[in-house]
């Protein structure tokens, strides 16, 4: 019986196609349906979505960062690491993250903070306590703001031009509302929309970071110049945001917000503690600020 009844459904479509969705294909000149229209926003929410996920994340440019509290440590710098990408920042500036980071051998005053609520004590070669520096990147927020509105944008048209486009094919090919081959002709004409409607969608997300990131570079960026000038051996006293890293559990500065270089170690690295200790007195306070 249930074969029979499916089997009667499968005559009927071939020969009268589907009466909720007929009309959303038919002869050349035809309109798109709702139906059209729904495979466009679906297309198009699928690209808003990835953008807003990654404009969303709580790095301090549309949501603040974790809270933590404001902290005071000097030492000497182990490495630094450029995380930025030419790549992502062309293709996906949405993605953009931090600019880099540098690894701090810290005074053995301040190894508290290294080991404090973390989850495991993040170390050197030789085995001395380091805290990574998160370096911000303006550019990388300025993307994702772009970005965001550049999606909306984009989605809007997308929809629209998605609509239009399948209309367009199946006119093109001459879609019947009935038939065989109606249900194929409705899933290429409701893959055209929703494919334009993401390719539209992705292309103002682009363009949008491009821009936000134009915008963003104009102004200055004291940390991060800061920051670019560094390497293995100087001695600095660094100021920031301590937090414990979510995924990794190890302490860090996320973000730092002030570099004071105030020398450079005479050998190179791995550093010790011993040596971190060695160079001259920095103008923290042995207490940290109270939150804010």
């Amino acid at each position: 019986m249930a074969a029979g009844t499916v089997g009667g459904a499968g005559a009927y479509v071939a020969t009268n196609g589907i009466p909720i969705i007929n009309g959303i294909v038919g002869a050349a000149g035809a309109s798109a349906g709702f139906t059209v229209l729904t495979a466009g926003f679906a297309g198009a929410a699928a690209i808003f979505t990835l953008v807003l996920y990654f404009a969303l994340k709580p790095d301090g440019c549309i949501r603040s960062t974790p809270k933590g509290e404001p902290i005071c440590l000097s030492g000497i710098v182990e490495d630094t690491v450029d995380q930025s990408s030419t790549a992502v920042a062309v293709l996906a500036p949405f993605a953009m993250g931090p600019a880099g980071m540098f690894d701090l051998v810290v005074k053995s005053i301040y190894w508290h903070y290294v080991t404090q609520n973390s989850y495991w004590v993040y170390c050197n070669a030789v085995g001395a306590s380091m805290l990574p520096c998160i370096i911000k990147s303006k550019t990388a927020c300025g993307a994702k703001i772009g970005s965001l509105i550049g999606v909306t944008v984009g989605a809007i048209g997308g929809i629209i031009l998605g609509y239009i486009a399948a209309a367009a094919v199946g006119g093109a090919i001459g879609c019947a509302a009935s038939g065989p081959f109606y249900l194929l002709c409705l899933l290429l004409v409701l893959l055209v929309a929703a494919i334009v409607a993401a390719v539209v969608a992705y292309a103002g997300a682009v363009i949008g970071g491009w821009v936000g990131e134009g915008i963003a570079s104009a102004g200055s960026d004291p940390v991060g110049d800061a920051w670019q000038g560094l390497d293995a051996g100087a001695i600095v006293t660094a100021k920031g945001n301590w937090v414990t890293d979510p995924d990794i559990g190890n302490n860090e500065l996320f973000y730092t917000t002030d570099i004071n270089r105030t020398g450079q170690f005479s050998t190179g690295p791995s550093y010790t503690t011993d040596d971190a200790d060695s160079t001259a007195a920095d103008d923290c306070p042995i207490r940290p600020d109270p939150p804010r």
